[in-house]
């Protein structure tokens, strides 16, 4: 169960980058040419979100069922001295809720302002910054598929 959790996990990561950053492309995009917020950009919020949201459960259920993680608990201050179990430890998983949440913020302030303007700023500022935590904290030196 663990190693198809954890290559669902793998593979949805590149779901998560590519809508990730088609939307934030999106929306940059309609914000400097002050675009009207369209049906289409509503399913670009709603398949980020989506894709975000169930790389979160996938997530969370790995980190409830991994061996490394119960070996840093096991022990939190040997973990929080080896770098690389401190990264699948704490730092991964607090970096990637923070994204997760900045990527949900997002589609509330968009849902929130009136100005199409508006909704394409707060997109963009609150999924670049998304995004870009989800860029620096993957764990790149992971295969693609863990077998």
């Amino acid at each position: 169960m663990y190693s198809i959790l954890l290559s669902t996990h793998n593979v949805v990561r590149w779901l998560v980058l590519a809508v990730g950053v088609f939307a934030v492309v999106r929306v940059w995009r309609g914000w400097m040419t002050r675009a009207a917020w369209t049906e289409s950009e509503t399913k670009v919020l709603k398949a980020y979100t989506g894709v975000a949201s169930l790389q979160f459960v996938v997530g969370i259920v790995l980190y409830l069922m991994s061996p490394l993680v119960r070996q840093g608990w096991g022990d939190m201050g040997a973990a929080m001295r080896d770098a690389n179990l401190r990264k699948f430890v704490v730092e991964h998983p607090l970096m990637m809720i923070v994204a997760v949440a900045l990527v949900h913020i997002g589609a509330g302030r968009v849902r929130k302002v009136t100005s199409d303007s508006g909704r394409y700023q707060a997109a963009t500022i609150f999924w670049g910054i998304a995004i870009a935590i989800t860029l620096g904290f993957i764990p790149w030196a992971r295969p693609f598929l863990p077998f």
